[in-house]
């Protein structure tokens, strides 16, 4: 699908839920509570199956699901093996708290999934605890073992917060020298939670490790929003997500898709598109989408603006 500014748009982030059972304090507010049996009560794993495979029939070549928390859904597995095997998406990833992984990795990359991020803001337990409202980083680090042993390619994502964890940025580098992950630091963003704290805790990331000493700049062979580093000897690399000192919008090639049912063409958009009411109905669907496809934005304005034109939280959108 080619939008109006001539990019190719196959990437598809689609969100299973809403719901967490983390309250990271940039992501989601700490009295948010749910019905114990609530997951969605929008979507079924059949309506995201059309979407899947109408997505994947207009040009969709890779997926990621998303949250809230995509391992908390009991359609995961199903949805991965239907993305592979009736879609012929190769390209299946998740982004995960990681505080289930290590009970079903193996399962996970039997259905066909092969790429895992998983959401790290310190290597402290009492901090990463204290950032997560109550999360425990060893079932995380647990997960992340059990994803390499089954050759899930693993990505760590930090958010980088002036006061809270800057202190342990070499820390976070020095888990790629000797495993063959990827960590990136993303730049903290005034959407949602995270404009209570952006003022005081906002970090330039690309300066902040253009400054390290023996990184070297590599180039990467996906198309990713991240800048790639590296350090001579190193099994992983390093990368830095910079939405606000440097944007990526002219090479941004994703939709998404929230667990109650629109299209956001850009994640900081207010703007969304309901597509109910095209849920088994291939023919309308694909033209519909062609234009939706076509309204996708130049680019974000969060520069300009310093915050985001959503009023959703992280945790409703899917990161």
């Amino acid at each position: 699908m080619i939008d109006k500014y001539g990019r190719n748009i196959n990437y598809l982030r689609i969100s299973l839920t809403d719901r967490c059972n983390l309250r990271c304090i940039y992501c989601m507010p700490s009295d948010i509570e749910f019905r114990d049996e609530y997951i969605n009560d929008t979507l079924s794993t059949g309506d995201y199956k059309f979407i899947i495979k109408s997505m994947a029939n207009s040009g969709i070549t890779k997926l990621r699901f998303t949250g809230g928390e995509p391992t908390l859904h009991p359609g995961l597995n199903d949805l991965i093996w239907f993305a592979k095997n009736e879609c012929n998406i190769n390209d299946i990833a998740i982004t995960t708290n990681g505080l289930n992984l290590a009970k079903i990795a193996s399962t996970l990359k039997a259905n066909g999934l092969n790429k895992v991020n998983i959401s790290i803001d310190s290597l402290k337990v009492y901090k990463y605890k204290s950032v997560t409202r109550g999360g425990d980083l060893t079932k995380v680090l647990n997960g992340i073992n059990e994803c390499l042993k089954e050759g899930i390619k693993v990505k760590i994502n930090c958010v980088a917060i002036k006061g809270f964890n800057d202190d342990e940025i070499l820390d976070f580098i020095e888990l790629i020298r000797y495993n063959p992950i990827d960590v990136r630091f993303i730049e903290l963003m005034p959407i949602g939670e995270g404009q209570k704290i952006y003022e005081n805790g906002y970090i330039n990331v690309h300066e902040m490790i253009e400054s390290i000493d023996g990184l070297y700049p590599v180039p990467s062979e996906e198309d990713s929003p991240a800048k790639y580093y590296k350090f001579k000897g190193a099994k992983g690399r390093i990368g830095v997500i910079t939405p606000l000192s440097c944007s990526f919008c002219k090479n941004c090639n994703r939709i998404r898709v929230t667990s109650n049912g629109k299209i956001k063409l850009c994640l900081h958009s207010k703007e969304e598109i309901d597509i109910r009411n095209y849920i088994n109905k291939p023919l309308i669907f694909r033209e519909v989408l062609k234009d939706i496809i076509l309204g996708k934005p130049e680019k974000h304005n969060l520069v300009e603006r310093q915050s985001s034109e959503t009023t959703r939280k992280m945790y409703e959108i899917g990161g």
